[in-house]
């Protein structure tokens, strides 16, 4: 079933959300602004990076860090892997071999979601994949 509406954040997309909204830009302030947790999507594979990042004090915070990372989930849908979002990941005819990108971005297609992401190697290649950056 493809969402109706909403957004898939990149992970970096998803923290700044969450602890520096003021890293977003406007644009992307503006279209996530009031949007309910049912609208905001996360991959399941930004849970394993933002824990990793925890886990390595990349991010930093006052709680137990297995329970912000309980509250953080919270603030999203979180969408599992499939077996048609696994193959496109892996059949992407791009040179970026980083598997996090490559599910995050096969999420966003198989879903029909336009991507929230920074990134400049993922932001270059998601229009032949029929993707929209919002940035």
């Amino acid at each position: 079933m493809r969402p109706k509406r909403g957004y898939l954040l990149d992970t970096h997309a998803a923290i700044w959300l969450e602890i520096e909204p003021a890293r977003l830009s406007t644009s992307v302030r503006s279209a996530l602004g009031g949007a309910a947790p049912a609208d905001l999507y996360i991959s399941d594979i930004t849970l394993s990076e933002t824990a990793r990042l925890l886990r390595q004090g990349r991010l930093t915070t006052t709680a137990d860090p297995a329970d912000w990372l309980e509250r953080f989930a919270l603030g999203f849908t979180i969408l599992p892997v499939t077996a048609p979002i696994a193959w496109a990941a892996a059949a992407f005819e791009w040179d970026h071999c980083d598997p996090c990108d490559r599910h995050i971005l096969a999420s966003a297609a198989a879903l029909g979601l336009p991507l929230v992401t920074l990134d400049p190697i993922i932001s270059s290649f998601a229009p032949t994949v029929g993707v929209r950056i919002v940035w």
